[in-house]
């Protein structure tokens, strides 16, 4: 998930077919279809977010010359 929102694609299945099947077929010998990572995807987000709140990262960008 981290992966499809960092990629710039619009969405996840063109994510999908374009990147993923192109790409990890290699690395994974048996890679999930579209539809079972949708499955997999809606019990992903609460644990998702949860680590994300919990981490806390704050980034900020000054402008003030050193």
């Amino acid at each position: 998930m981290i992966a499809f929102y960092q990629s710039g694609y619009r969405d996840f299945k063109t994510y999908h077919i374009h990147f993923v099947c192109r790409y990890f077929t290699n690395e994974f010998l048996k890679l999930v279809s579209y539809k079972r990572m949708l499955k997999i995807m809606r019990g992903v987000l609460v644990p998702l977010c949860s680590y994300l709140t919990h981490r806390q990262v704050i980034a900020f960008v000054d402008s003030f010359k050193l």
